[in-house]
């Protein structure tokens, strides 16, 4: 006999074993009229992008980074992701032996502590960039295996590239 409510589950208001709510072994209203339950998308919530280019967001975290440019020298290189959604994305450089020591020693701390956190590297000696680092006057589209050029910073967190641009002649 049913002791906990009207449906035909143990301890139940609905149909589903051990369940309150409408479907097999539910804990919600799973099932019924194709409802999907509650969080996800809803009012406001369109999927995130990165801000403007001309947005204080930008400027707000240069000035946290402690960023130091190493100089005007341009290095070659591709890319190798970009994260439309955040603004981000990485570089592998075509000569790594090239790029400034200080930039190679930031980038092995960067490796070393991502691998002391357990987070799986996809690709070693890569330049992060974001969104405002990038010539965007050029018409340079961003994409995966794409031929750059740029220049080398290091601050805080690592090393990374500013200033990525098509390379000459493109």
């Amino acid at each position: 006999q049913n002791k906990g409510g009207w449906g035909y589950g143990k301890d139940s208001w609905g149909y589903g074993k051990d369940s309150w709510g409408y479907g097999k072994g539910a804990w919600a209203y799973k099932g019924y009229d194709d409802f999907k339950g509650y969080g996800g998308k809803g009012k406001g919530k369109k999927g995130s992008r990165a801000p403007p280019l001309d947005s204080d967001f930008w400027t707000i975290k240069l000035d946290a980074e402690n960023r130091g440019e190493l100089g005007p020298q341009t290095y070659t290189g591709v890319i190798q992701n970009y994260n439309w959604n955040f603004g981000w994305g990485f570089i592998i450089p075509d000569n790594q032996e090239e790029l400034p020591q200080q930039a190679k020693d930031k980038m092995r701390e960067s490796m070393e502590a991502a691998a002391a956190e357990g987070k799986e590297l996809t690709a070693k000696n890569v330049l992060y960039f974001r969104k405002p680092d990038v010539n965007h006057t050029e018409g340079f589209k961003l994409g995966k295996d794409v031929a750059c050029t740029f220049c080398v910073y290091v601050d805080d967190k690592g090393a990374g590239a500013y200033d990525v641009s098509m390379p000459a002649g493109k």
